[in-house]
Formats: structure tokens, sequence, C-alpha cells
């Protein structure tokens, strides 16, 4: 997901952006947190636009909401926020 904003997000728009990625490890699992101030991008939304019979199309987003036990995005203050816990 991290690989996904700098590849889509920082060319987008020719601007400076920044990424902030945290992970923490807890007993029943792993929390990862990553923000950007790219565009909003809400994986979710383009997770559910895909054709199901595109195994290619989106494979990472589909990957990722695949093995998490949960994925959250929010939009706060002009930052992107996904929660991603596995």
């Amino acid at each position: 997901m991290a690989g996904n904003v700098v590849e889509f997000g920082f060319s987008k728009d020719k601007k400076k952006h920044a990424i902030n990625i945290r992970v923490v490890h807890k007993n029943d699992g792993i929390l990862m947190r990553i923000r950007d101030d790219c565009a909003p991008f809400d994986p979710d939304e383009r997770r559910q636009l895909t054709d199901p019979a595109d195994d290619m199309k989106n494979a990472g987003i589909r990957l990722v909401y695949r093995i998490a036990r949960s994925v959250e995005y929010q939009n706060i203050l002009g930052m992107n926020v996904l929660t991603i816990k596995i």
C-alpha cells in the first residue's frame, strides 16, 4: 500500500509529498498505519469498482483486504490515513 502511495500519489500532481508509516506489534497481531498528504484515495472504493473476473486489476489492494483482519480508511484534515490490522 505504501508503494502505491509513492508510485501513484506522489507522481500524480508533481508536488512534494510526505508519507508516514507506523507498525506496531501487539500480542494479538500487527497494526499498520500509513498516512500521506496526497489526493484523497479510499482503497475500498477502488477495490469495489474492480471486476472480480480480472485478477490482475488492483491485485495489491485486493490482497491486503484478503489477508487483513480489518482495513479502515479516513481522510483527516486533508491526510489519507489507512489503518490495517493483521
